[in-house]
């Protein structure tokens, strides 16, 4: 029993009929452009960490039930603890800085505090899997980053998207930009903040590495959940740990977490089944 990744051109695997080695996986997934030729040998994943960046940030990877994403860390993070997203977006007036027509697959941005700037794109295609839209009360328009050129404050530079523009884009209209969702999970972020992987590993500030987000999970509950007879429900809250849903009905906000797997009579079941992304 071995996973592969998405779009991996093979796996590793202990022959062994007795266990199965951690999931491995040969070749190129969803490379980035440092490392647009294969990898040599194989890589695990799932529960390794670097300071190099080897895939794209929520590149996916499932074996049975459990999905992995893979991650960067704006702080350091650790397993147990939901990782939140730090990532912003923005809304630009005038961030289109060219006309578009019908058919075209890149806009025009201008690099200013409004649009990130070299933050954001200042290295070579560090905004994919970013988001693109154009609000619109009669056809707005949403697209993916696909790729960029780079960038330093005050140029302008184009950003590729997945798919064509479906209408018109007048020169200076108005668009928002968002980070992906999988580039800046920290811990603690307090209000305003959604959880979007648990960590696999200690992985320190500004390293890589993998967060699961779907199937059978170990959280660190903050309050006695599944204490009450019938609730199964785990909710994320402000800190990343997890507490039931009866516990937080009254707090100011949460995020569903999971359910409780484990048949239990007590509280502190070990294991959550979580339900952030299965894709």
């Amino acid at each position: 029993m071995v996973g592969t990744a998405q779009g991996s051109t093979g796996a590793c695997q202990n022959t062994s009929s007795n266990y199965y080695t951690a999931p491995a996986v040969c070749g190129s997934v969803n490379l980035t452009d440092s490392n647009a030729t294969a990898i040599i040998g194989c890589e695990n994943i799932g529960y390794s960490t670097g300071t190099a960046k080897k895939f794209i940030y929520g590149t996916r990877y499932r074996i049975g039930d459990r999905v992995f994403k893979y991650i960067r860390a704006g702080a350091a993070v650790v397993p147990g603890k939901g990782g939140q997203n730090n990532g912003a977006y923005s809304g630009v007036t005038g961030g289109n800085v060219t006309a578009r027509a019908i058919g075209d697959i890149w806009v025009d941005i201008l690099l200013d505090s409004t649009t990130g700037g070299a933050t954001w794109f200042g290295a070579k295609n560090n905004m994919v899997g970013g988001f693109y839209s154009q609000p619109d009360t009669t056809s707005p328009q949403f697209r993916i980053i696909t790729g960029h050129e780079k960038g330093a404050n005050a140029a302008t530079i184009k950003v590729y998207l997945d798919g064509p523009i479906t209408r018109t884009m007048i020169a200076a209209s108005f668009t928002e930009i968002a980070q992906n969702p999988y580039r800046d999970l920290r811990h603690a972020l307090g209000t305003g903040v959604s959880v979007l992987a648990v960590p696999t590993t200690v992985i320190a500030s500004g390293s890589y590495g993998w967060g699961q987000t779907w199937g059978p999970c170990w959280l660190n509950p903050e309050l006695p959940v599944a204490d009450t007879a019938n609730w199964r429900t785990v909710v994320f809250m402000e800190g990343g740990g997890i507490r039931g849903f009866d516990d937080a009905i009254a707090e100011a906000g949460h995020q569903v977490a999971g359910f409780v797997i484990d048949k239990t009579s007590g509280d502190n079941p070990p294991f959550i089944f979580l339900q952030i992304s299965p894709f």
